[in-house]
């Protein structure tokens, strides 16, 4: 019987052959790989198609990740599950996914959704939204008793009321009822400030038609004494009209008697320094005129708001994460666990939308070709968003592993405190850009 020695495992395996030496690092070539540096070696720049495809992987990284992370995501919870479980080779960072589907969405939407002269593109002509500025309340200024004011504010306000329904019936534009409400505020404040006006002038001639001749004969002295009068100086010791002095006839809502101007009377705020108070000022002055070209072309507007909702989202998603810690405190799950939770989650979501507004852009292109088409795409956009919120209940369920009755009530917590924060967030956000410079 012949002895045969059996050596170890690493000598029964072959050199692997080498392929030459890495251009990077000068170490041995095993493969298309460096096992050194990881540098790969297909040169981009002797091979087009090797150029393309370094491009498309450094930002997608297209080894099939991006596929089957996509897969994955469509089921609810099973990428974060996988994930979370170590399997994290075969899917995009969700962190990475989320940024690219942030900034991919949000374009698409601002693409698509297009708000034009004051209505949304593809409404019927001449449907207008009524604005702020363009109210004709010279039947107001003009009247010359209360009961004229009090007819001309209901008429306008009828009018308003009947606009505000025919607009939430036929065209819902976003934010019109801010609009409208505010429409109606100028309205009534314009027909409060003209019957007060009518009540001060009725009452300082109730003097004089009870006085007759002698308050006649008194009026040139009283002229005289006005006129020679000093004024009222303030605490600076500049003078300042006297309180009985010529009243405000005008309207209140016009250019002439706006309390703001960021240089001819600016904001003071005693607390703060010379410098903080001349940048509130800045800012309030960027937020007007910025105000006025967004009214006048509402689409500034829109993209403004568009490009505030990453942002918000970036913001919000660690504090949804801690809202998970909190409401799962006792599933002793670390923190960055729960943010790859928060991550798939609002990826899923942004995908969802990106859905909806290709739908949606897709069905008023056809809505003049193809009406039944353009219904059914329309079906389908609305199913899309009414199963975005069952598919973050069901990724709940299928991640913390809790009963339906639990998780449907910490479901419906988060999903209220959240969206209150995401409409605070997003408010923000629309104000800072409101506030930057035009």
């Amino acid at each position: 019987m012949t002895d045969q020695i059996v050596g170890s495992p690493a000598d029964a395996v072959p050199p692997l052959p080498e392929h030459g030496l890495c251009a990077n690092c000068d170490a041995p070539l095993h493969g298309h790989y460096c096992h050194a540096c990881g540098q790969s070696t297909h040169d981009p720049v002797r091979h087009v198609a090797h150029a393309i495809e370094e491009v498309f992987e450094s930002f997608w990284h297209l080894d099939g990740r991006v596929f089957r992370t996509l897969r994955d995501l469509m089921s609810p919870g099973k990428a974060a599950v996988e994930y979370l479980a170590g399997h994290r080779v075969r899917y995009i960072p969700p962190l990475r996914l989320f940024v690219i589907l942030s900034v991919l969405t949000f374009f698409i939407g601002a693409a698509t959704i297009h708000v034009e002269n004051n209505r949304v593109a593809g409404q019927t002509e001449g449907a207008s939204v009524p604005g702020v500025t363009d109210i004709d309340i010279s039947g107001i200024s003009d009247a010359a008793t209360v009961e004229e004011v009090e007819r001309e504010r209901d008429r306008l306000l009828a009018e308003f009321a009947q606009a505000r329904e025919a607009f939430a019936r036929e065209a819902p534009i976003p934010g019109l009822d801010a609009t409208m409400i505010a429409g109606e505020v100028r309205i009534r404040g314009e027909a409060d400030n003209r019957i007060e006006q009518l009540r001060r002038k009725a009452d300082k001639a109730a003097p004089a038609d009870a006085t007759g001749a002698p308050a006649a004969a008194a009026a040139p002295a009283t002229a005289v004494a006005e006129a020679t009068e000093p004024e009222d100086t303030g605490a600076g010791g500049e003078a300042t009209p006297a309180d009985d002095g010529v009243e405000w006839e005008g309207p209140l809502f016009t250019s002439d008697s706006e309390a703001f101007d960021p240089k001819l009377n600016p904001v003071r705020i005693a607390w703060l320094p010379q410098f903080a108070n001349d940048w509130v000022n800045r800012k309030l002055g960027y937020a007007m005129a910025n105000g006025k070209r967004f009214w006048e072309r509402p689409e500034l507007g829109f993209q403004a708001f568009m490009a505030s909702l990453p942002s918000a989202l970036f913001l919000l998603v660690p504090v949804f994460a801690l809202l998970l810690k909190l409401a799962y405190l006792f599933k002793r799950r670390l923190y960055l666990e729960h943010m790859v939770v928060a991550l798939y989650s609002h990826c899923f979501l942004l995908l969802a939308l990106a859905a909806t507004f290709l739908l949606s852009a897709l069905g008023n292109a056809l809505a003049g070709v193809a009406g039944w088409l353009s219904s059914g795409i329309g079906l389908v956009a609305i199913a899309i968003l009414c199963w975005m919120p069952i598919y973050l209940l069901l990724m709940q369920k299928r991640v913390y592993r809790q009963g339906w009755l639990m998780t449907t009530i910490k479901f419906l917590a988060l999903g209220y405190v959240y969206c209150f924060l995401l409409a605070f967030a997003a408010s923000i956000m629309f104000i800072a850009a409101l506030a930057k410079p035009v």
